[in-house]
């Protein structure tokens, strides 16, 4: 009959589904994180109760197909050993495994990384308020020497003077004073010398007056007796601090009074020395306690670890007709020096009109040699040039090359050749300076 005939097929297919339930039984056992035993164990009783189970009586239709949903016994059973409660995120191991929540988990200790020690940049104090322009000055020209040889362009000042006169030098504050300049900086050979003699009247000169000047030190490369060293150069510096700086009209920053130097690297060493350490031994014991600003030249900054500031003399060379456009990176090596130490450094722009000294050669004088050449004027183009380089090198002062060099041709005072064209045109790059 055709439900006997099929008895056979339908106990074999009861046995693979039997099969099929006990192996999902073991798979959740497994799952579950029961042990290889326990697992064994739920799958045979699995395989049991399947198995006696009673055939379905023969009908004309195929019974309903059984689920395979697993025993009510395949759980697994804690043991005396509890097991975690099985997570999605458990892995099955021969032995109960921990679940992150079995037992609470401990934060990792965070060891603090050492910070790099972070040195703070050196405070420098204030800027001191200057604003200050001066003007190079020469005191050693003679009435009778304006026709010499060696007199830039054959050019003459339009009032032919003697620096040692009283009236000559009061005519030139004037004329400064109404140019926009505070002070001159004095060429100064030694105490006693011409030039000491015309810088004690140009400060007489300037009394009453807020005209205010220094010197450019110059005892080191002096040729007169005694010869330069380093006890002359330190008994001349003590010279002008004593004998001048206390007067009204002697230059002062925040009250310190200023000295100018030149030629740095002409100062006299001893054995093994250098000019840097030379002048460190000097201002030691001319000036230990730094009570006065002392104002190196020139393009080496190292000069600063000794120097309280920076003016460039020349900022036109033959081979270097426009140098004088790298005053902004002169000042940074000033500022640089300031961080450094921790110390104000002064940084003053220097500014010409021109530069001519082709008719120098015709007679020898304290300069060291190179070659001659001229820059022109320009009715004033190469002036502005120059000022507008320095202003925007962030200057605490200008420095003008110059007053009456008339060697170098770089005077602005009035002469045949340009009137007091100069002066005016001195007049109104100060007031642009300090009104900035």
């Amino acid at each position: 009959m055709r439900g006997e005939g099929r008895a056979p097929a339908r106990r074999r297919i009861r046995g693979l589904r039997a099969l099929v339930a006990a192996a999902v039984v073991a798979v959740m056992g497994l799952v579950a994180g029961c042990s290889q035993a326990t697992v064994a164990r739920l799958a045979m009783q699995s395989l049991s109760v399947r198995g006696a189970r009673p055939l379905a009586p023969a009908t004309a239709t195929d019974p309903p197909t059984p689920t395979l949903e697993p025993s009510p016994t395949a759980t697994c059973t804690p043991t005396a050993t509890p097991t975690a409660t099985a997570t999605p995120t458990a892995i099955p191991t021969s032995t109960p495994t921990r679940t992150p929540t079995a037992t609470p988990t401990r934060a990792p200790t965070r060891t603090a990384t050492p910070k790099p020690t972070v040195v703070p940049p050196t405070p420098v104090p204030p800027r001191p308020s200057t604003g200050l322009v001066l003007a190079n000055y020469f005191a050693w020209y003679s009435a009778n020497g304006w026709d010499a040889c060696n007199i830039s362009a054959g050019d003459k000042p339009l009032r032919r003077y003697s620096s040692d006169d009283p009236a000559s030098i009061a005519a030139q504050v004037r004329q400064a004073l109404d140019a926009g300049i505070d002070g001159f900086t004095l060429q100064w050979f030694a105490p006693g010398e011409r030039t000491d003699a015309n810088l004690g009247k140009l400060l007489d000169q300037s009394r009453g007056t807020p005209f205010q000047s220094t010197v450019i030190f110059l005892r080191h490369i002096w040729p007169g007796t005694p010869a330069p060293s380093q006890d002359e150069v330190v008994k001349a510096i003590r010279y002008l601090l004593e004998r001048y700086a206390a007067g009204p009209n002697w230059l002062h920053i925040d009250g310190r009074p200023v000295l100018f130097f030149t030629d740095m690297y002409r100062v006299p060493v001893a054995p093994g020395q250098t000019p840097q350490q030379a002048w460190a031994d000097i201002r030691n014991r001319a000036d230990p306690q730094h009570t006065s600003w002392w104002i190196a030249e020139g393009l080496d900054a190292s000069y600063l670890a000794t120097f309280d500031g920076l003016y460039v003399y020349k900022i036109v060379h033959a081979d270097y007709p426009q140098a004088y456009l790298k005053a902004s990176s002169w000042a940074a090596s000033v500022r640089a020096w300031e961080q450094k130490t921790g110390s104000r450094k002064l940084w003053w722009g220097t500014i010409s009109p021109g530069w001519d000294d082709t008719r120098s050669t015709c007679m020898a004088d304290l300069r060291v040699p190179s070659k001659v050449f001229r820059i022109d004027r320009a009715d004033g183009a190469f002036y502005r040039a120059t000022f507008d380089a320095a202003a925007a090198s962030g200057p605490d002062g200008l420095w003008v090359n110059s007053f009456n060099e008339w060697v170098e041709g770089t005077y602005i005072e009035p002469s045949e050749r340009y009137g007091d064209r100069y002066l005016q045109l001195t007049r109104e790059l100060a007031a642009r300076f300090k009104g900035r």
